[in-house]
Protein backbone atom coordinates (compact mmCIF):
# COMPACT_ATOMS: atom_id res chain seq x y z
CA UNK A 1 0.00 0.00 0.00
CA UNK A 2 2.73 2.40 0.84
CA UNK A 3 4.73 1.35 -2.43
CA UNK A 4 1.31 2.17 -4.45
CA UNK A 5 0.79 5.61 -2.33
CA UNK A 6 4.62 7.30 -3.02
CA UNK A 7 4.37 5.40 -6.81
CA UNK A 8 1.27 7.50 -7.17
CA UNK A 9 2.20 11.24 -5.14
CA UNK A 10 5.97 11.68 -5.88
CA UNK A 11 5.74 11.57 -9.84
CA UNK A 12 3.11 14.21 -9.05
CA UNK A 13 5.02 16.21 -6.55
CA UNK A 14 8.07 16.73 -8.87
CA UNK A 15 5.87 17.40 -11.65
CA UNK A 16 4.40 20.47 -9.77
CA UNK A 17 7.82 21.69 -7.80
CA UNK A 18 9.63 21.25 -11.02
CA UNK A 19 7.22 23.33 -12.99
CA UNK A 20 7.00 25.89 -10.42
CA UNK A 21 11.12 26.01 -10.05
CA UNK A 22 11.33 26.21 -14.06
CA UNK A 23 8.96 29.08 -14.48
CA UNK A 24 11.43 31.14 -12.28
CA UNK A 25 14.18 30.42 -14.88
CA UNK A 26 15.31 31.95 -18.08
CA UNK A 27 16.20 28.50 -20.06
CA UNK A 28 18.57 28.97 -23.32
CA UNK A 29 19.19 26.53 -25.45
CA UNK A 30 22.94 26.24 -27.15
CA UNK A 31 23.15 24.79 -30.08
CA UNK A 32 19.50 23.31 -31.02
CA UNK A 33 19.76 23.85 -34.80
CA UNK A 34 21.65 20.22 -35.34
CA UNK A 35 18.21 18.88 -34.84
CA UNK A 36 16.31 20.71 -36.87
CA UNK A 37 18.70 19.88 -39.45
CA UNK A 38 18.53 16.05 -38.42
CA UNK A 39 14.78 16.48 -38.42
CA UNK A 40 14.69 17.73 -41.94
CA UNK A 41 16.72 14.66 -43.08
CA UNK A 42 13.88 12.31 -41.52
CA UNK A 43 16.28 10.89 -39.13
CA UNK A 44 15.74 10.77 -35.07
CA UNK A 45 18.28 11.53 -32.37
CA UNK A 46 19.61 10.05 -29.16
CA UNK A 47 19.92 12.52 -26.16
CA UNK A 48 23.11 11.05 -24.36
CA UNK A 49 22.27 12.99 -21.46
CA UNK A 50 24.72 12.21 -17.78
CA UNK A 51 22.64 11.38 -14.68
CA UNK A 52 22.71 14.51 -13.20
CA UNK A 53 20.65 15.88 -15.47
CA UNK A 54 17.70 13.36 -15.09
CA UNK A 55 15.21 15.92 -13.10
CA UNK A 56 15.75 19.06 -15.80
CA UNK A 57 16.07 17.48 -18.69
CA UNK A 58 12.68 15.47 -18.14
CA UNK A 59 11.32 18.51 -17.77
CA UNK A 60 12.93 20.79 -20.35
CA UNK A 61 12.06 18.12 -23.08
CA UNK A 62 8.36 17.67 -22.25
CA UNK A 63 5.79 16.88 -24.25
CA UNK A 64 8.32 16.03 -27.58
CA UNK A 65 6.97 12.71 -27.41
CA UNK A 66 10.66 11.67 -25.83
CA UNK A 67 11.26 7.84 -25.28
CA UNK A 68 13.02 8.25 -21.91
CA UNK A 69 15.01 4.86 -20.42
CA UNK A 70 14.12 4.66 -16.94
CA UNK A 71 15.63 1.63 -14.61
CA UNK A 72 13.23 -1.66 -14.11
CA UNK A 73 13.36 -0.65 -10.05
CA UNK A 74 10.85 1.08 -7.35
CA UNK A 75 12.58 3.97 -7.93
CA UNK A 76 12.60 3.80 -11.67
CA UNK A 77 8.49 3.23 -11.53
CA UNK A 78 8.75 6.47 -10.41
CA UNK A 79 10.78 8.23 -12.59
CA UNK A 80 8.87 6.41 -15.45
CA UNK A 81 5.67 8.26 -14.09
CA UNK A 82 7.40 11.36 -13.89
CA UNK A 83 8.25 11.33 -17.36
CA UNK A 84 4.65 10.07 -18.80
CA UNK A 85 3.53 13.55 -16.82
CA UNK A 86 5.98 15.41 -18.85
CA UNK A 87 4.24 13.93 -21.79
CA UNK A 88 7.16 12.03 -22.78
CA UNK A 89 7.66 8.17 -23.16
CA UNK A 90 8.98 5.86 -20.42
CA UNK A 91 11.25 3.00 -21.99
CA UNK A 92 11.49 0.80 -18.57
CA UNK A 93 15.31 -1.58 -18.30
CA UNK A 94 18.77 -0.84 -17.69
CA UNK A 95 22.37 -2.01 -18.01
CA UNK A 96 21.49 -4.15 -14.97
CA UNK A 97 18.05 -5.03 -15.33
CA UNK A 98 15.97 -5.41 -18.71
CA UNK A 99 18.31 -4.18 -21.01
CA UNK A 100 18.01 -6.15 -24.16
CA UNK A 101 14.36 -5.53 -24.01
CA UNK A 102 14.35 -2.11 -23.07
CA UNK A 103 17.22 -1.40 -26.27
CA UNK A 104 14.33 -3.32 -28.51
CA UNK A 105 11.96 -1.12 -27.31
CA UNK A 106 14.30 2.12 -28.05
CA UNK A 107 15.20 1.12 -31.43
CA UNK A 108 11.53 0.50 -32.42
CA UNK A 109 10.30 3.73 -31.15
CA UNK A 110 13.48 5.43 -33.05
CA UNK A 111 12.66 4.16 -35.93
CA UNK A 112 8.68 5.17 -35.42
CA UNK A 113 10.42 8.61 -35.74
CA UNK A 114 10.68 9.34 -31.21
CA UNK A 115 13.31 11.13 -30.22
CA UNK A 116 14.79 9.09 -27.28
CA UNK A 117 17.31 9.99 -24.58
CA UNK A 118 19.50 7.99 -22.15
CA UNK A 119 22.08 8.23 -19.37
CA UNK A 120 24.80 6.66 -20.20
CA UNK A 121 26.27 6.35 -16.69
CA UNK A 122 22.98 5.44 -15.09
CA UNK A 123 21.43 3.89 -12.66
CA UNK A 124 24.54 3.44 -10.65
CA UNK A 125 27.77 4.96 -12.14
CA UNK A 126 30.10 5.24 -12.19
CA UNK A 127 29.57 8.75 -12.80
CA UNK A 128 30.31 9.93 -16.22
CA UNK A 129 31.49 6.46 -17.51
CA UNK A 130 29.89 5.84 -20.55
CA UNK A 131 28.20 2.06 -20.78
CA UNK A 132 28.28 0.46 -24.45
CA UNK A 133 23.97 0.47 -24.46
CA UNK A 134 23.56 3.35 -25.95
CA UNK A 135 26.50 2.57 -28.45
CA UNK A 136 24.00 -0.31 -29.45
CA UNK A 137 21.16 1.33 -29.36
CA UNK A 138 22.84 4.16 -32.05
CA UNK A 139 23.99 1.71 -34.09
CA UNK A 140 21.14 -0.85 -34.56
CA UNK A 141 18.72 2.06 -35.03
CA UNK A 142 20.69 3.84 -37.28
CA UNK A 143 20.40 7.23 -35.37
CA UNK A 144 22.99 9.32 -33.57
CA UNK A 145 24.24 10.54 -30.08
CA UNK A 146 23.04 14.07 -29.47
CA UNK A 147 24.99 14.92 -26.04
CA UNK A 148 22.88 16.93 -23.71
CA UNK A 149 23.85 18.98 -20.71
CA UNK A 150 22.37 21.46 -18.61
CA UNK A 151 24.36 23.82 -16.38
CA UNK A 152 22.45 27.14 -14.15
CA UNK A 153 24.76 30.06 -13.74
CA UNK A 154 23.23 29.41 -9.92
CA UNK A 155 22.62 25.97 -9.18
CA UNK A 156 22.49 23.25 -6.13
CA UNK A 157 24.71 20.57 -6.23
CA UNK A 158 23.89 17.46 -4.29
CA UNK A 159 26.22 15.10 -2.92
CA UNK A 160 24.53 12.11 -4.75
CA UNK A 161 27.03 9.57 -6.64
CA UNK A 162 26.09 11.50 -9.56
CA UNK A 163 26.50 15.14 -8.06
CA UNK A 164 22.64 15.69 -9.55
CA UNK A 165 22.00 19.37 -9.70
CA UNK A 166 18.73 21.77 -9.63
CA UNK A 167 19.14 25.54 -10.70
CA UNK A 168 18.17 27.36 -7.98
CA UNK A 169 15.10 29.71 -8.37
CA UNK A 170 15.27 32.83 -10.51
CA UNK A 171 18.94 31.70 -12.04
CA UNK A 172 19.81 31.17 -16.54
CA UNK A 173 19.50 27.83 -17.40
CA UNK A 174 22.12 26.90 -20.40
CA UNK A 175 21.08 23.57 -22.08
CA UNK A 176 24.15 22.85 -24.53
CA UNK A 177 23.86 20.36 -27.39
CA UNK A 178 26.97 18.44 -28.79
CA UNK A 179 27.58 17.43 -32.56
CA UNK A 180 25.68 14.46 -33.59
CA UNK A 181 27.68 11.26 -33.16
CA UNK A 182 27.11 8.43 -35.55
CA UNK A 183 27.66 4.93 -34.41
CA UNK A 184 29.18 2.71 -36.81
CA UNK A 185 27.58 -0.95 -36.51
CA UNK A 186 30.72 -2.62 -37.74
CA UNK A 187 33.35 -0.05 -35.84
CA UNK A 188 31.37 -0.71 -32.69
CA UNK A 189 31.90 -4.31 -33.03
CA UNK A 190 35.93 -4.22 -34.03
CA UNK A 191 36.92 -1.08 -32.19
CA UNK A 192 34.14 -0.93 -28.57
CA UNK A 193 36.76 1.38 -26.53
CA UNK A 194 37.94 3.64 -29.28
CA UNK A 195 34.18 4.28 -30.37
CA UNK A 196 33.23 4.61 -26.31
CA UNK A 197 36.30 7.17 -26.07
CA UNK A 198 35.16 9.01 -28.71
CA UNK A 199 31.43 9.63 -27.58
CA UNK A 200 32.24 10.15 -23.73
CA UNK A 201 34.97 13.31 -25.32
CA UNK A 202 32.10 14.29 -27.32
CA UNK A 203 29.82 14.61 -24.15
CA UNK A 204 32.21 16.26 -21.83
CA UNK A 205 33.34 18.68 -24.59
CA UNK A 206 29.52 19.67 -24.15
CA UNK A 207 29.51 19.80 -20.59
CA UNK A 208 32.43 22.10 -20.99
CA UNK A 209 30.42 24.11 -23.24
CA UNK A 210 27.65 24.16 -21.06
CA UNK A 211 30.31 25.41 -17.95
CA UNK A 212 31.54 28.03 -19.92
CA UNK A 213 27.76 29.43 -21.37
CA UNK A 214 26.69 29.65 -17.45
CA UNK A 215 29.96 31.62 -16.56
CA UNK A 216 31.30 28.35 -13.92
CA UNK A 217 34.36 26.72 -14.35
CA UNK A 218 35.09 22.75 -13.83
CA UNK A 219 33.73 20.95 -10.93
Amino acid sequence: MKDRILLFLLPWLYRLLIGLLMATCKVRFSRRQSLEKLAADGTSWIFGSWHENTAVSVYTERDTGCAMMASDSKDGAIIARGIELCGNIPVRGSSSKGGSKAAKSMVRLLRKGHPAAITPDGPRGPRHELQTGILMISAMSGCPIVPYHFVANRQWVFTSWDRHRLPKPFSTVWVSLGTPCFVDRKRLTEEPDEVRREVTESMMENVANAERLAGLGED
